[in-house]
């Protein structure tokens, strides 16, 4: 987990991996490794498209949310199973992150949480701006 904003994962060097023209998986790749050690992370997937579920979702403004008809739900401990992260550039949905935590532990302070989602929001921008297909 984030101990102190020294171990962030700087967003310019994110989007940088985009816009030197890597393959989407490789910037995929990489954002999903930076959560595994930040967020300190059993595991962590990503899945294409625009897939729309009813799990808990890490939102880009680092709150834990379930979002059904007539209800939400805010967490204030990981959700139980999966909870997932959009992943999302120029309004247009690259897919979605399933975050995998480790059970007992709470989730890290909103601050932290919002501070790691960050690379991922400038990364699904720089994969838009660099006009990069995904697949799916």
């Amino acid at each position: 987990m984030i101990t102190d904003a020294a171990h962030l994962p700087s967003p310019p060097d994110t989007a940088r991996l985009a816009e030197d023209g890597r393959a989407p998986e490789a910037v995929v790749e990489y954002v999903r490794r930076e959560f595994v050690g930040l967020l300190g992370l059993r595991g962590c997937r990503f899945e294409y498209g625009t897939r729309m579920g009813n799990l808990p979702r890490l939102e880009h403004g680092g709150g834990l949310w379930l979002r059904r008809p007539g209800r939400i739900t805010e967490y204030v401990d990981w959700p139980d199973g999966q909870t997932e992260l959009r992943f999302i550039g120029g309004g247009r949905s690259y897919g979605r992150f399933l975050l995998d935590p480790r059970r007992g532990p709470r989730p890290p302070p909103e601050q932290d949480r919002l501070a790691v989602v960050a690379p991922a929001a400038q990364a699904g921008s720089a994969l838009d701006a660099a006009g990069l297909a995904h697949p799916g």
